[in-house]
């Protein structure tokens, strides 16, 4: 049986530089439902709590992109399927 409800994926891409605990910003917010650190051309990526296109932009603009150290993000949706 699949799962109904979209999940929402952001990738983040550090900028030069970015300490480690870059992302700790994040880490006691309720919004994220996880966190991932990834190989290739993103550097982590964010599980989140919210599944509204608008609120999605609300976060990643507000939240995520005020980050000094972010340089660029990208949202993907995603529905299981098994």
């Amino acid at each position: 049986m699949s799962d109904k409800n979209w999940q929402t994926w952001v990738w983040v891409k550090w900028k030069p530089g970015a300490p480690l605990e870059a992302w700790e910003k994040w880490k006691g917010d309720s919004t994220v439902k996880s966190a991932w650190s990834t190989l290739g051309d993103w550097d982590c990526v964010l599980c989140l709590n919210l599944s509204d296109p608008d609120e999605v932009e609300k976060f990643v603009w507000k939240s995520l992109r005020t980050n000094q150290w972010v340089e660029s993000t990208n949202t993907t949706f995603a529905k299981k399927w098994w």
